[in-house]
C-alpha cells in the first residue's frame, strides 16, 4: 500500500485536536511560576509585622487615657497651685495666672487646656481642644474638691464644639484622609516609568505632580466635606491650605523614603505615619492623655502636626501655630531633598517580584 507524498515545498503542519481550546494552548505557552514557600513567607512577614504594630500602637495609645501633666492656669493663691501639682500621678501641670482674663487668654492661645478659679470654685475648659481632655479635667478637679470637702466644680466651656461636629472628630478624620492621599499618591506614581530611575528631571517632575495633586486634592476634599456635612464653616480657605500642605508633606516624605529604601519605603511610611503617627496625633485623645512614647513623639510627626494646625485654625487664636507648620515643612523638605538627591527612584512591580523570587532562591 503506497503512501501519498506531499508536494515538494509543502510543509506539513500538525493541527491540534479539534477538542483543544485556544485558552489551553495559551496556558501551555506561559511559563509556570508557582511561588515557593520561602517567597510566600518573604511577602507575608512584613504584613504580619505591620498588623502586630498596628494592634500594639493603637491599643497601647488609646486603651487607658489618663491625664499626664495637663497644663492648666490657676487664678488663686500659690498654695492651691502647689497642691494641684502634688496630686497623685501628676495629672496636672498647674501655673499661676494673675487674673481670669489672663487665664482665658492662655486657653485661647492653647497654652493651657483649662483654668481653675478656687474663689468661685469654677473650672473653665475648652472642649474644642479635645473633649476627652475637658472631661478628664472635670473629673480631676472634682476629685480635688472632694478631698478639700468642697462641692463639685462649676464647669464653663469657653470653646465649645460646633453642633455639626459635637465630638470634634471631623478634623482628625480629614487629616487621616489627607495623609492617606499623600502616601498612596506617591506610591502609585512610583509605579510609572523606568525601574530605579536615577534621573533628577524625573524626580522633579514627580514632586511637581505631587504638589499639583496636593492642591487639587486639598481643595476638593474640603469643599466636599463642607457641602456634604456642613463642617469647617467659616474656615474653608484655611482648611484648604492645611489640607494641601498635609497632602504634600505626606507625599513628598513618602517619595523621599521610597527613593532611599525602595519598595520597603512604603512599609516604613505606613509604620511611621499611619500606625504610629495617627495613634499619637492627639485626635481621639489629646497627647497629654497618652502614654509616654505617644505623648512625646506625636507632635513631631505629620498627623499630629496637621491635627494641631487644623484645630488651631478652626477654634483658636493660636500664636504658636508656627510649630506645626515647621513640622510639616521639615518633612516635606526632607522628602523632596531625598527624592532629588537619589533621582526619584521608580518602583516596578515586576522588578519587586523578581527580587523577591531571587531572594527566595538563596
Amino acid at each position: 500500500m503506497s503512501t501519498a507524498q506531499a508536494p515538494e515545498g509543502t510543509r506539513l503542519e500538525r493541527h491540534p485536536p479539534r477538542h483543544a481550546s485556544p485558552e489551553r494552548g495559551r496556558e501551555r505557552a506561559l511559563p509556570t511560576t508557582a511561588p515557593t514557600p520561602k517567597a510566600v513567607t518573604i511577602v507575608l512577614v512584613p504584613a504580619l509585622v505591620l498588623m502586630l504594630a498596628f494592634a500594639f500602637f493603637y491599643v497601647g495609645a488609646l486603651h487607658d487615657p489618663t491625664p499626664h501633666h495637663v497644663p492648666v492656669a490657676v487664678v488663686g493663691p500659690p498654695a492651691v497651685t502647689a497642691k494641684l501639682n502634688r496630686l497623685p500621678g501628676a495629672p496636672l501641670s498647674a501655673r499661676q495666672a494673675p487674673s481670669r482674663s489672663d487665664a482665658l487668654s492662655q486657653i485661647d492661645d492653647r497654652k493651657v487646656y483649662g483654668a481653675y478659679e478656687p474663689a468661685s470654685n469654677r473650672l473653665f475648659v475648652a472642649s474644642a481642644a479635645n473633649p476627652a481632655t475637658a472631661v478628664a479635667l472635670e473629673d480631676t478637679f472634682n476629685g480635688f474638691a472632694a478631698a478639700q470637702r468642697r462641692p463639685a466644680v462649676q464647669v464653663t466651656d469657653v470653646k465649645p464644639l460646633p453642633p455639626k461636629d459635637p465630638n470634634g472628630t471631623a478634623a482628625f478624620y480629614a487629616v487621616i484622609a489627607w495623609m492617606f492621599g499623600g502616601y498612596i499618591g506617591a506610591t502609585l506614581i512610583g509605579l510609572i516609568g523606568t525601574p530605579r530611575s536615577s534621573s533628577r528631571q524625573r524626580a522633579i517632575a514627580r514632586i511637581g505632580a505631587l504638589a499639583g495633586f496636593a492642591v487639587v486634592g486639598g481643595i476638593l476634599s474640603v469643599a466636599m466635606l463642607r457641602a456634604a456635612f456642613d463642617v469647617f464653616s467659616g474656615h474653608v480657605v484655611a482648611m484648604c491650605a492645611i489640607a494641601a500642605f498635609t497632602i504634600f508633606a505626606s507625599a513628598a516624605a513618602t517619595a523621599g523614603i521610597q527613593a532611599a529604601a525602595g519598595a520597603a519605603g512604603t512599609g516604613i511610611v505606613i509604620l511611621v505615619f499611619v500606625i504610629l503617627g495617627n495613634s499619637a496625633s492627639g485626635g481621639p485623645f489629646a497627647r497629654p492623655l497618652l502614654p509616654g512614647l505617644w505623648r512625646t513623639i506625636g507632635g513631631v510627626l505629620p498627623p499630629g502636626a496637621s491635627v494641631d494646625l487644623a484645630r488651631s485654625a478652626l477654634y483658636f487664636n493660636d500664636p504658636t501655630v508656627t510649630g506645626p507648620i515647621v513640622v510639616l515643612a521639615v518633612w516635606a523638605a526632607l522628602g523632596t531633598a531625598l527624592a532629588l538627591a537619589l533621582g526619584g527612584r521608580i518602583m516596578d512591580p515586576a522588578e519587586t517580584e523578581a527580587e523577591a523570587a531571587a531572594g527566595a532562591a538563596v
